[in-house]
């Protein structure tokens, strides 16, 4: 037997072990806590024997087991050999079950709160990773029918060094979001509803950084190579990890409000409980197969999804006894004023509602094949619907940072805010004369911005009372920013398709763009060359990728764009295809399928039959050939003339004079066969798509704040033990300024 098989079959059993000792260490048997801490080092021990086994077969290129030869070639770089660890569904069970069983290790060592409920809780997510990995799909030792002398290899466009991180930041948001669930089971059975708090919003924190920082990388991966112009498509894997990163959100914030206050105590216990599953909800999602029909990134039916499903039934069941329970705690009201926690209040709400939002509309494909025709929404859908809550947050980061934990006079308000709008205005202003159009982006343009002047003086107000004060801040910043790039980059942007014959500069989108050929030695992933002109005379050179490659047994064309990057926009060159001209060829035209040859578009519509006067047969064939320029129908005969068939080349000035001929044809699969027979010297013509993309930089700068603060937030909240409520009640914390009229710094620098 397989030694990484043995491993995670003895791990299994240390965990049920476990287990039992964790529930007899909760009822107070002081013996049980030395089994349990054996059981558990058994278990994860096993862990890291079966992952450095995997590894190691991996880069020994031991393709008697079916995952290496999925996933894996001997031509495949170091990096990405190493990356095929988690490119398949068990590789990423036991990434998965690895990363848990070592946030197990800092939740309990660190955690002094309730640790024997606290591992009761938690365990039972390790020991069903676990047990996925024993049925047949989710075993990553699975030996294959053959040795094949090579394995399949790995995705092309997932041999990226974004894609290679994105994986682990996901995996590890997922394991740290299980820590506020058991720390919430545990105030629950233990009824502490305030102790559970502070080592909630490190792990909270944790998972939003981890889980935050992989959906960030995954967008900027789908930027850089999927080439279809963007970084968030509302795929329903991605609004998969989007929802739970969401629901982690809107806990962080809630904690801070019943530290201060004790209040929403029964919210954030919710929140915890529900994020957790919402975890367990989106792995149904991309491992059961249900998205299979709308999704590129899920994983095909497996055995799997019926544990899956019993798994969720048993923690929302688990979750809902607990809320049950928890409809006796009793909390503050939020009090209806201007301050800091009705904000915070009402970040929390709308959070959840952008959460339920996206839920609802990822899970329409299982919700419409109920009553019928499974479908998905459009992103316009999401773009409708999650506007007004984008607007409704940037409103409340706009005044939130003025404000204290206390009411203050209205006139102490309206001075900073009069200056955070009129900065506001000036730049919407500017957007709207120089590229931007459109009501709705230019509202959102207006709050994004005066987020962001509100968050900049609010920085440098706390930056005073130290670095480690700073995180909230920083964090909002960035979150304003992030948005103010996602308005720009998808609403303002202009884009052409243009035919870039080799060594002939084309002018678009205001530069001259020419096709000067192969990267050299860039076979077998073949790089193509573009030179940029712009109106500046500054030429810049970018690269854009178009080869063939082979995945999953089939022959698949791949391609990446070129991206010349700028501090106000990018300019985005998405390749569409490569064709030599000049040279007879023969192409295959399905009814209604586009397919481009001499830098047009040809659409095969139809066919009709004609008899001719002088005998015989005539089939007509109706395509459309579509250029940048316009449309022209032309038909293509065919005649059969004593049984044998008889092509009538056809010149077609739409293509330059290039004849077209009708070979062969087939009226019940509904396609033809066309020769292709070119004017003039042989070259080759990339077709691209042109874009810009403005303030797309903002997207990264601020998610990238927006981790850095958070991250600030949670080191400041492992070294600083007291509690914020402490802090907020603290004499020197909470005094009015009697002459100023206005709440000290230190009692308005107690947020994250």
């Amino acid at each position: 037997m397989v030694v990484g098989s043995i491993a995670l079959k003895l791990s299994l059993l240390a965990a049920v072990i476990a287990l039992g000792a964790a529930f007899r260490w909760a009822r107070g048997s002081a013996s049980a806590e030395r089994t349990f801490r054996l059981a558990y080092h058994a278990m994860a021990a096993g862990l890291v024997v079966a992952s450095t086994h995997l590894l190691v077969l991996i880069l020994r290129h031991d393709f008697r087991f079916e995952y290496i030869v999925g996933y894996t070639s001997r031509d495949l770089p170091t990096l990405y050999l190493l990356s095929a660890f988690w490119a398949g569904q068990s590789g990423t069970f036991l990434l998965w079950a690895l990363l848990a069983a070592l946030v197990g290790y800092a939740l309990h060592r660190r955690a002094s709160f309730e640790p024997a409920v606290t591992m009761l809780a938690y365990l039972p997510t390790v020991g069903v990773l676990l047990g996925l990995m024993l049925a047949p799909s989710g075993d990553p030792f699975r030996l294959a029918a053959s040795t094949p002398p090579d394995g399949r290899g790995l995705n092309p466009l997932l041999q990226d060094p974004w894609m290679a991180s994105h994986p682990p930041l996901v995996f590890l948001g997922y394991a740290a979001m299980a820590a506020p669930f058991a720390l919430a089971l545990a105030a629950i059975v233990r009824r502490r509803e305030q102790d559970w708090l502070r080592p909630g919003a490190i792990w909270a924190l944790v998972s939003f950084v981890s889980l935050g920082g992989g959906i960030i990388l995954g967008g900027i991966w789908a930027y850089r190579v999927l080439g279809w112009g963007g970084y968030w498509g509302w795929d329903p894997v991605e609004n998969a990890s989007l929802v739970p990163w969401l629901a982690v959100t809107a806990l962080l914030h809630g904690i801070v409000t019943q530290r201060a206050i004790r209040a929403l105590p029964r919210t954030n216990l919710a929140l915890a409980l529900g994020g957790y599953a919402l975890v367990l909800y989106a792995t149904f999602l991309t491992r059961s197969g249900v998205l299979a029909d709308v999704s590129v990134h899920s994983f095909p039916a497996g055995d799997i999804h019926r544990i899956l499903v019993g798994v969720l039934c048993g923690v929302l069941a688990v979750m809902l006894f607990a809320l049950v329970r928890a409809r006796r705690i009793a909390g503050t009201s939020v009090p209806f004023a201007v301050s800091w926690p009705l904000a915070l209040s009402g970040g929390v709400i709308a959070l959840a509602i952008c959460g339920a939002v996206v839920l609802i509309g990822t899970s329409w494909p299982i919700l419409s094949g109920l009553v019928g025709q499974v479908g998905a929404p459009s992103a316009g859908f999401y773009n409708r619907a999650t506007a007004p809550i984008a607007v409704t947050l940037l409103a409340l980061l706009a005044v939130a940072p003025l404000l204290a934990w206390a009411s203050r006079p209205m006139r102490h308000l309206l001075r900073p805010l009069a200056a955070v709008l009129g900065v506001a205005a000036i730049v919407t202003a500017l957007a709207a004369w120089t590229c931007g159009r459109g009501v709705l982006p230019l509202l959102v343009l207006f709050v994004a911005v005066a987020a962001t002047a509100a968050n900049a003086i609010r920085l440098v107000e706390v930056a005073r009372a130290g670095i480690t004060r700073t995180g909230a801040a920083v964090a909002h910043l960035g979150f304003a920013l992030m948005l103010a790039g996602i308005v720009g980059s998808s609403a303002w942007g202009v884009a052409a398709r243009v035919a870039l014959p080799l060594g002939t500069p084309v002018e678009v989108l205001g530069r001259t763009l020419t096709f000067t050929g192969h990267v050299e030695g860039s076979s077998p992933q073949d790089r193509w060359a573009v030179e940029v002109l712009s109106a500046g005379g500054k030429v810049d050179r970018t690269e854009l990728a178009v080869f063939a490659a082979y995945t999953s047994g089939k022959p698949q064309e791949f391609h990446r764009p070129g991206i010349l990057r700028g501090i106000w926009q990018d300019l985005y060159i998405a390749p569409g295809g490569l064709e030599s001209t000049g040279e007879p060829t023969t192409i295959q035209l399905a009814r209604d399928t586009a397919q481009r040859i001499g830098g047009a578009a040809l659409t095969f519509r139809g066919f009709e039959s004609h008899t001719p006067t002088s005998g015989g047969m005539m089939v007509l064939a109706h395509v459309e050939i579509e250029r940048q320029d316009g449309t022209t129908a032309v038909t293509l005969p065919l005649g059969v003339v004593e049984g044998r068939l008889a092509p009538t080349p056809v010149e077609v000035e739409a293509l330059g004079g290039a004849r077209l001929a009708l070979e062969r044809m087939s009226v019940e699969q509904g396609w033809i066969q066309v020769r292709y027979e070119p004017t003039g010297p042989a070259t080759q013509v990339l077709s691209v798509e042109a874009s810009t993309k403005p303030l797309v930089s903002l997207v990264w700068i601020g998610s990238l704040a927006m981790l850095l603060g958070c991250t600030i937030a949670a080191v400041r909240h492992l070294r600083e033990p007291s509690t914020l409520a402490a802090r907020v009640a603290a004499p020197g914390a909470t005094r009015v300024a009697k002459r100023h009229g206005a709440t000290s710094v230190a009692a308005r620098t107690t947020a994250l």
